[in-house]
């Protein structure tokens, strides 16, 4: 199992990809600074108010062996995203799966270290939430293309992000060089409809991280507001031999949260809620 590290992550949204781009808008135009404004602040609101839930989940994986042998197992179950108590800076969340079902037969109830899942990566759906943080955005650099700009119903921006070679600031160093971000989101509202993250080959494989992962998000309401939810993930190593695919289904809000004390995790359900 890999994993997919928090910092500096991003949120993803619509299943729809973009079909044509119409113009291009680069560093120093005004259109620009506007743009990355309402990302954060969309980014920032959601983060903010985005509870903590459970989601029926169906995860795909396979991987390719050195012989040719392709091994593939489908597992079934449900998927928490916790909130942590206290905050925890640039991780605010927790993912939790448990699966009942491997290949659609029931099986009780197993952990994903329980499992043997040909590829696996921990962390898609909490930490692939939000633009990345704002204190962090002297980090990289941004390219813009508007995509069916002005056509019905359509105000679509493809936003490619690489971190910088040489960054200011000492908290970048976290981020590995060589790293690359793409988000498909709303010009109007900031809203983020799709992202991909892709590292390194060879830190991916030091650092047992996810060499590419991508996300998909869909509307769903809760109570009187309206969030967008994963609606599928993806994620495979550089050769393509090992990969997932995850759908997510029937989410809704969990009353619980990860609180979390000194070398240790512990989860906290609120008696008399679901």
């Amino acid at each position: 199992m890999k994993l997919l590290a928090a910092l500096a992550l991003f949120l993803a949204a619509s299943i729809a990809q973009p079909q044509q781009a119409a113009q291009r808008v680069s560093p120093g135009d005004s259109r620009l600074d506007v743009l990355l404004e309402r990302l954060y602040a969309y980014a920032d609101q959601y983060r903010a108010t985005l509870p903590s839930l459970s989601c029926d989940e169906r995860v795909d994986s396979r991987q390719v062996s050195y012989d040719g042998k392709v091994r593939k197992v489908r597992v079934e179950g449900t998927m928490r995203v916790l909130r942590k108590t206290p905050p925890v800076p640039f991780d605010p969340f927790s993912e939790q799966h448990t699966f009942t079902k491997v290949n659609r037969r029931s099986i009780g109830s197993s952990s994903v270290g329980e499992l043997d899942l040909p590829y696996f990566i921990q962390g898609i759906f909490a930490n692939l939430i939000g633009f990345h943080y704002v204190e962090l955005k002297d980090c990289f650099n941004f390219h813009v293309t508007a995509l069916n700009y002005g056509a019905a119903g359509q105000n679509e921006v493809q936003v490619e992000v690489d971190r910088m070679a040489e960054p200011p600031q000492t908290a970048c160093r976290a981020i590995l060089a060589g790293t690359h971000y793409m988000v498909i989101a709303d010009a109007a509202t900031g809203r983020i409809r799709h992202s991909e993250r892709t590292i390194p080959a060879e830190a991916a494989e030091q650092r047992d991280e996810a060499y590419f992962a991508a996300i998909d998000y869909a509307p769903q309401k809760f109570g009187d507001r309206i969030f967008w939810l994963p609606a599928k993930s993806s994620a495979h190593d550089d050769t393509g031999t090992g990969r997932m695919e995850a759908v997510y289904s029937n989410c809704h809000r969990y009353a619980g949260e990860m609180r979390i004390i000194p070398d240790a995790a512990v989860e906290v359900a609120q008696p008399g809620k679901p």
